[in-house]
């Protein structure tokens, strides 16, 4: 198959053995996302623990990658997500899909232990498993600096777990490249695997259908790219200035743990990006990017000197400042940069750091409690300390790095109410301004993440005849407005999987801006000259809808989700938004459950259990799966909603 480099590698980490499959038999749901999500859902039986060796992680570049696509360069992880007990998948950047496909090889498929630390070898040549005792409890540079001098070669590409994966925290990330980052806990299942990394170094190029074609559409891509005021923006600010601006102007910041979504002017303008760029050093792409925007940082003298870190998006600028109220940009760049060597990703240990800031000042927890901490908002020294305790599992980091739900079963005292999370994953995003957005975070199938159905047109400032046009939802573009919200999701969720499974980087996409950048029918076209196979964009979307529907039902399978698992925490519906342009909003009880309504119904889930049910599964193809949930007892076959 044109696109494809041809070979699967399969390895039982138990048996230190491998084999070699075609990749075709894994090509069903396109590439990425899609081919990881259908081999968890068919291998995986609903009763494996996602620390247990039978538990998989997967990776899968998307199949556009390693083509010569601009902007193809997006690498799927998946696995069973050990927060949730559902799905696990997360999208990373960098060269390391592109050097897989390079060295022949679309997927890798790992089982088993080993019985001491190893990390693999990937090359044109095969696999090579080997020894990594000597990387265990080092950071995910030095684990990436050994590795390349140990193989002599400094362009291989290294996905790396540190402490946080090897202790199996509940807020752990697998690194690439030193900045790149891939949550969903899949780090803590590599560290229950006593794998530490995973190399790859590849030239080869990968076949495509239409080569002369494929010239042109690459030019035009290019063209589009640089003729937006989007990627222009985006080049010069990265997504920490592009987005923290209209964060502010939008009340969507999640202040000190969601006491408020609105942050005093000035101490944000502390932390706004004119006072980050004297800290740059330069501005890094992925491979095969046209629109470069991964910050490269460094603080030359202070406290901080000699702190450096890639890969500074917006989600560090609103995790540590806002979220603690700290307004110092060095100690979000020190914080970012702890993350990125320890292996945390941002988004939980910020949510979960910041319950506690939370329960300390609420009085739920005492000095004492936290290792002779004093947790009050605004203590970066407090701040970086316990990022570091997290991710050592050290005293009451211990009792954090097990996630929300134990934690607040063992702290009780009503600590579960300030507990902003769902499905088990931390929240990081607004919820009572921005409704499509909070929306598609709270009914995520991976658990509270925005890279799935949240839309950003909310943001965008589109007219209503561009919002009907390109998604069919006049209200598009309006933040407290709930109508057409759901339909808005859907359309996300299924542009999303789709992205995900060609493996475009979303930046480049109408998730960045739909009126300048990527659509469905461009890759329709991109889908043709790489496959020779045509598809049209509505084929395509649907294909994404296929694909979520699969992840839906390894949820209910494997972590028994039902419609409660599709609600926000009762806090935003309880507490306003104390300041700002926005105050006084709050989350709307009985607009929330229509929205999740409709929601539903576009779907063809089940209203009152959020199940699937068997006509909707057959009429998009997917006998199989219907057939699985039923031999579990949870498919909806004939009843009707609200009994």
């Amino acid at each position: 198959m044109y696109g494809l480099a041809g070979r699967t590698i399969r390895l039982d980490l138990t048996k230190m053995k491998y084999i070699i499959e075609p990749s075709e038999n894994y090509a069903k749901f396109i590439g990425g996302r899609g081919v990881g999500s259908w081999i968890l859902f068919n291998e995986l039986r609903p009763d494996v623990h996602p620390y247990s060796p039978e538990n998989l992680v997967i990776f899968s570049p998307g199949l556009l990658v390693g083509t010569g696509i601009p902007q193809a360069d997006r690498t799927n992880v998946g696995s069973k997500n050990p927060n949730t007990n559902g799905i696990g998948y997360s999208n990373v950047g960098g060269s390391f899909g592109t050097q897989l496909k390079g060295a022949g090889f679309d997927n890798i498929i790992i089982s088993g232990k080993a019985q001491r630390p190893v990390y693999l070898w990937i090359s044109e040549g095969g696999l090579e498993i080997r020894d990594a005792s000597h990387l265990w409890g080092r950071t995910t540079a030095e684990t990436e600096d050994s590795i390349k001098g140990d193989l002599g070669d400094d362009e291989i590409s290294v996905a790396s777990i540190g402490p946080a994966g090897e202790n199996l925290t509940f807020a752990s990330a697998i690194i690439v490249e030193k900045g790149h980052a891939a949550g969903s806990a899949i780090a803590s299942v590599m560290g229950s695997k006593n794998l530490k990394a995973i190399a790859v170094r590849g030239d080869r190029k990968v076949e495509v259908a239409d080569p002369p074609r494929l010239d042109e559409v690459k030019e035009g891509i290019i063209r589009k790219i640089e003729a937006s005021e989007f990627a222009k923006t985006h080049k010069t600010l990265g997504s920490y200035g592009r987005v923290l601006p209209g964060k502010q102007k939008h009340s969507a910041f999640t202040v000190r743990n969601y006491q408020d979504d609105y942050w005093e002017e000035e101490k944000y303008r502390k932390i706004d990006y004119d006072k980050i760029m004297k800290y740059r050093k330069e501005m890094l792409a992925c491979s095969e990017c046209s629109m470069p925007c991964i910050n490269y940082l460094e603080i030359d003298e202070g406290k901080y000197a000699g702190t450096t870190t890639i890969g500074f998006h917006a989600s560090a600028g609103e995790a540590f400042g806002p979220r603690f109220d700290i307004d110092d940009p060095e100690v979000i760049i020190k914080a970012n940069a702890i993350c990125n060597e320890l292996g945390l990703d941002v988004c939980n240990a910020a949510a979960i750091i910041s319950w506690a800031f939370e329960l300390y000042e609420k009085g739920l927890i005492k000095r004492e409690d936290c290792d002779g901490l004093e947790l009050d908002w605004g203590n970066s020294d407090a701040l970086l300390e316990l990022l570091k305790k997290l991710a050592h599992r050290e005293g009451f980091g211990g009792v954090l790095a097990d996630g929300f739900r134990m934690a607040a079963a063992k702290i009780g005292k009503g600590s579960e109410y300030y507990a902003m999370e769902v499905k088990g994953e931390g929240i990081l995003d607004p919820l009572r301004t921005q409704i499509s957005w909070g929306f598609g975070v709270i009914t995520s199938v991976r658990g509270s993440k925005h890279l799935d159905g949240a839309s950003s047109t909310e943001a965008r400032g589109y007219s209503v005849e561009a919002a009907s046009k390109i998604f069919g939802v006049p209200t598009a573009p309006f933040p407290c407005t709930y109508e057409g919200k759901a339909r808005l999701v859907f359309w996300f969720e299924n542009f999303k999987a789709i992205t995900d499974s060609l493996g475009i980087c979303y930046f480049s996409t109408y998730w960045g801006n739909a009126l300048e950048l990527l659509g469905p029918e461009d890759y329709a076209e991109m889908y043709r000259v790489v496959t020779g196979e045509r598809k049209s964009a509505e084929e395509l979307m649907l294909m994404g809808w296929r694909i979520h529907e699969v992840e839906k039902a390894f949820n209910t399978l494997h972590a028994n989700f039902t419609r409660k698992d599709d609600l926000p925490p009762m806090r935003v519906f309880i507490e306003p938004i104390k300041k700002g342009p926005f105050k006084g909003c709050k989350l709307d009880w009985n607009k929330y459950n229509e929205m999740l309504d409709e929601y539903y119904e576009l779907h063809g889930w089940d209203r009152s259990t959020g199940w699937q049910k068997e006509e909707g599964l057959r009429k998009l193809g997917l006998s199989e799966v219907a057939e699985k949930l039923r031999r579990y007892g949870k498919l909806i076959t004939a009843r009707p909603d609200n009994i």
